[in-house]
């Protein structure tokens, strides 16, 4: 599932039809963590509640019949606000389906060129009606799953592509080379987050968090903050609380052995942090996970 720490290539439907759409599950405050899809485009599209999202360094509060576009690489996560989010998560690997499909060999090179997709659509942005239909038709469509569901929302998809290009297709210009000069930075933060994943049981300063991002400490913190909508000790924080979730459902491990292998150390500490993100203790949540299976 994952080739590089958070790069994520879900799982597709098929090698002939690299899709999938899905309405995720999440426990606690994190809808999902920071992470990136390399050879993904994803598009969510939100039907109601409200969430926080941060999209390539910009934070963004989703509203039923708000539209995001992610882009391959670009860093993403989304946090609760109040109450749960109900939204649709569109997957698609534009190489894998033009290369699919025998129809589109002619234009495969302009359907997989570069792209500036705006990250938030609404209502009163242009074009916004056109991809909400089609995105209404690949939902519906899926989920009923009649006869021949798959060449329909392959022609969508390919439809939702040739209007990206035609919209939104890069023209090489200054506003360009800056979002370059900003990918390298979210570059290097992807490498912070990959060692977090393999180190979360050891002790991670900030300072050299910084160094492997080769940033200053300040500019570290705001970039950090900026692209994952968390400072780099609250994100720490919850990626182990995280993977002690894992531990306290897959294992019978008391919790004091749960706090070495996840870097809090002491069960005390892990106690207290625990309840403020959790609002319960590790032994209450284990307790409650098991008598509601």
């Amino acid at each position: 599932m994952s080739e590089k720490g958070s790069n994520q290539y879900m799982m597709m439907l098929s090698e002939i039809f690299p899709f999938n759409l899905f309405q995720p599950e999440y426990s606690g405050t994190t809808i999902f963590p920071p992470h990136w899809h390399d050879k993904c485009l994803e598009i969510i599209y939100f039907c109601g509640g409200r969430a926080e999202l941060h999209i390539g360094g910009v934070a963004y509060n989703a509203a039923p019949g708000d539209l995001f576009l992610i882009g391959e690489g670009v860093i993403h996560s989304c946090y609760l606000i109040d109450e749960t989010p109900n939204y649709y998560t569109i997957l698609l690997d534009r190489y894998k389906i033009i290369a699919s499909d025998l129809n589109s060999v002619e234009y495969g090179p302009q359907l997989t060129g570069n792209f500036s997709l705006p990250v938030m659509l609404q209502a009163e942005h242009a074009h916004y009606e056109e991809f909400v239909q089609l995105i209404a038709e690949i939902i519906e469509e899926f989920v009923a799953k009649q006869v021949g569901f798959e060449a329909v929302v392959k022609s969508c998809l390919q439809i939702l592509l040739t209007k990206f290009i035609r919209y939104y297709g890069d023209s090489g210009n200054e506003a360009t080379r800056q979002s370059g000069i900003y990918r390298n930075k979210m570059e290097r933060l992807k490498d912070v987050i990959s060692f977090i994943e393999s180190n979360y049981q050891e002790k991670i300063s900030i300072r050299h968090a910084a160094s492997i991002a080769k940033m200053s400490h300040y500019h570290f913190c705001r970039v950090f903050k900026d692209a994952v909508g968390r400072t780099f000790h609250e994100y720490l924080q919850l990626y182990r609380i995280g993977k002690v979730e894992e531990l306290l459902l897959q294992t019978d491990l008391p919790v004091t052995r749960i706090a070495e292998q996840t870097g809090f150390v002491t069960a005390q500490n892990l106690g207290v942090l625990f309840k403020r993100h959790r609002g319960c203790t590790p032994m209450q949540y284990r307790k409650s996970c098991v008598s509601s299976q």
